[in-house]
């Protein structure tokens, strides 16, 4: 893959597979193409290629430049180690928590959570439930529809479902589910204000002509912003707050049992003015703080 970038050229390096040496570090065919931008063509790939070919250079070179002015490194040294350990334990803790997999919680224990503290979920944005049309000004059974919409007698529905199989005629049916405001306005076109307080009231019917078509909204329920969430919309959050309490607790035990086996195992070795006065790990003492 970088053949273009003129492999094996650069300074008298003859080292198998090394583009660039300076001082101690080299930089590889391998780590240059695992660097690379998939999907490159072969002009852009050259042009990548040197690019950071260049920029490899300069970072070295200023690194060494800077390692010769600067009398104690050890402290950069240590902060970059102590930051490769975190980066090193966080992608061990990911790929763990993954083997666990996400834990799945019945409706019963969603609700009692719901129940538990239900002031916690809170709209952040306008909902409604109804039924919204948008149908031609000319329609020959628009007063049919209008009066449909607002109905709740199953024949009612039926008819209303059956007309909407006509392509003149756009209907959307969320009785049963909320929907933000701000996706029915935006099915009108520059007709109303997505603002909480222009929202219609419960049980409230909305309708606006636009051009030639006729948009009408049949509000059955309706949360402003701010209001509590009931549970039917707050399941997903109420499941995703058990799930990260889940996740930060899997991360503490699985932190705790490692520090046990290190020292179960004798890998922690203390001098005798530590002795039984550390052994407990940062999560166990988070526990019992």
């Amino acid at each position: 893959m970088v053949s273009s970038c003129g492999a094996g050229s650069h300074g008298g390096v003859s080292e198998p597979g090394v583009l660039v040496k300076i001082g101690d570090a080299r930089l590889t065919v391998s780590e240059l193409n695992e660097a690379m931008p998939y999907g490159l063509s072969g002009a852009d790939s050259a042009e990548w290629c040197m690019g950071y070919i260049d920029s490899w250079i300069e970072r070295k070179t200023v690194g060494l430049e800077a390692a010769r002015n600067i009398a104690d490194t050890r402290r950069i040294d240590r902060m970059a180690e102590e930051y490769r350990n975190d980066l090193i334990m966080l992608e061990y803790r990911k790929v763990m928590a993954e083997q666990q997999g996400a834990p799945q919680y019945s409706d019963d224990s969603l609700r009692r959570e719901y129940d538990r503290q239900p002031g916690l979920y809170r709209c952040s944005q306008p909902m409604v439930r109804g039924i919204f049309l948008s149908v031609d000004k000319k329609h020959p059974h628009i007063n049919d529809l209008r009066r449909w919409s607002r109905s709740s007698v199953e024949a009612d529905l039926e008819k209303l479902e059956k007309e909407s199989l006509d392509p003149a005629v756009e209907y959307i049916y969320f009785r049963d589910r909320w929907l933000p405001w701000s996706d029915i306005v935006a099915r009108v076109p520059g007709g109303v204000d997505a603002e909480s307080e222009k929202l219609p009231a419960r049980h409230q019917d909305f309708e606006t002509t636009v051009g030639d078509r006729v948009y009408m909204l049949a509000v059955n329920d309706r949360l402003s912003d701010g209001d509590q969430m009931p549970f039917e919309l707050a399941r997903d959050a109420v499941a995703g707050m058990l799930q990260s309490a889940s996740a930060a607790d899997y991360d503490r035990r699985l932190r705790r049992d490692l520090v046990k086996r290190a020292y179960d195992n004798g890998l922690v070795k203390l001098s005798p003015e530590l002795a039984g006065k550390v052994g407990m790990s940062p999560a166990d003492k988070q526990d019992n703080k």
